[in-house]
């Protein structure tokens, strides 16, 4: 069976006539008749009946048609995923790990398949998520939803598609070569002697809970100076574990992760996909390359 016989006999059906159609697709007559009777033949089955005011369609012949019509259409919009010379742009928001797996792992392939397509990533705070997608900023966000932040209720409430990626769990990041380095879990006991390095902005969120059980802490600007004081065992850090293994230093095996036993802190941290309701074709294109590849390198 091939796409145009079916595209014939749509618009014959839809056009009362085999010369209408014929004029409509810009073929000859025979040709479409020919197209027509070949797909009766390959069906075994009647599906026009000629008549003095052209052609009607047998019980057959409607049932054909309505497949036939769908799969015509459900074509026609994946012919549109390689077209949006327009609206080819793709805003999606993330915290800023998440932004380096994201960029290492769906941008970059996905943007050899559709070199035309104009993707941004924006590094945002969590607090700052649920803001981005309310103004239109970015049309979807890969985020955790931990901490109290009501990120899931909040995008609900705006319309949005919210699908469940995989949850990581939070460790503790130490200098490879740090005294409690070969332990396999770290106890209060043990954070009671350590500093932790936090994020000086008051977004910070994820340290600030394990915060009472430490030593001492040290406020820095960025996660490059965070590295540095727990490269040089000066301070430990906090952070969803398989984000932060696609840090540079983790994967030379400078810094290593240890899991806490803290029993009043939950440590799992879900991470999901959010969406707007209403989305382009480019968008959609991203969003489905999105949740089918995410986890596949994690």
């Amino acid at each position: 069976m091939r796409l145009e016989q079916l595209e014939v006999f749509v618009a014959t059906a839809r056009c009362g006539s085999i010369s209408a159609a014929a004029r409509k697709l810009g073929i000859s007559r025979p040709a479409a008749s020919a197209a027509v009777k070949s797909l009766e033949q390959e069906l075994d089955v009647a599906l026009l009946l000629k008549g003095n005011q052209g052609v009607h369609l047998t019980p057959a012949g409607q049932l054909v048609l309505e497949k036939a019509a769908g799969a015509l259409a459900l074509i026609d919009e994946m012919r549109n995923y390689g077209r949006a010379d327009i609206k080819n742009s793709v805003s999606i928001c993330s915290t800023p790990l998440l932004s380096l797996y994201l960029t290492r792992n769906i941008f970059l392939p996905f943007k050899k398949r559709h070199p035309h397509f104009d993707i941004v990533i924006s590094n945002t705070y969590l607090t700052d998520v649920v803001r981005q997608l309310e103004t239109r900023a970015s049309c979807m966000a890969v985020t955790l939803t931990s901490l109290g932040l009501n990120i899931v209720e909040s995008a609900k409430k705006l319309g949005c598609e919210i699908i469940p990626l995989y949850t990581d769990e939070r460790k503790l990041f130490m200098g490879a070569r740090h005294p409690l380095a070969a332990r396999e879990y770290l106890t209060a006991e043990d954070l009671s002697r350590l500093n932790i390095a936090l994020y000086s902005t008051d977004q910070e969120q994820v340290s600030r809970q394990y915060l009472p059980y430490f030593a001492g802490s040290y406020r820095v600007s960025n996660r490059s100076d965070m590295l540095d004081l727990v490269v040089r065992n000066e301070a430990v850090f906090i952070h969803p574990a398989i984000q932060c293994r696609h840090d540079l230093r983790v994967i030379k095996g400078d810094v290593v992760e240890k899991r806490l036993r803290l029993d009043s802190i939950k440590h799992e941290v879900p991470v999901v996909a959010i969406r707007l309701p209403e989305l382009t074709v480019a968008e959609r294109l991203f969003w489905q390359y999105l949740i089918v590849n995410f986890a596949k390198k994690l």
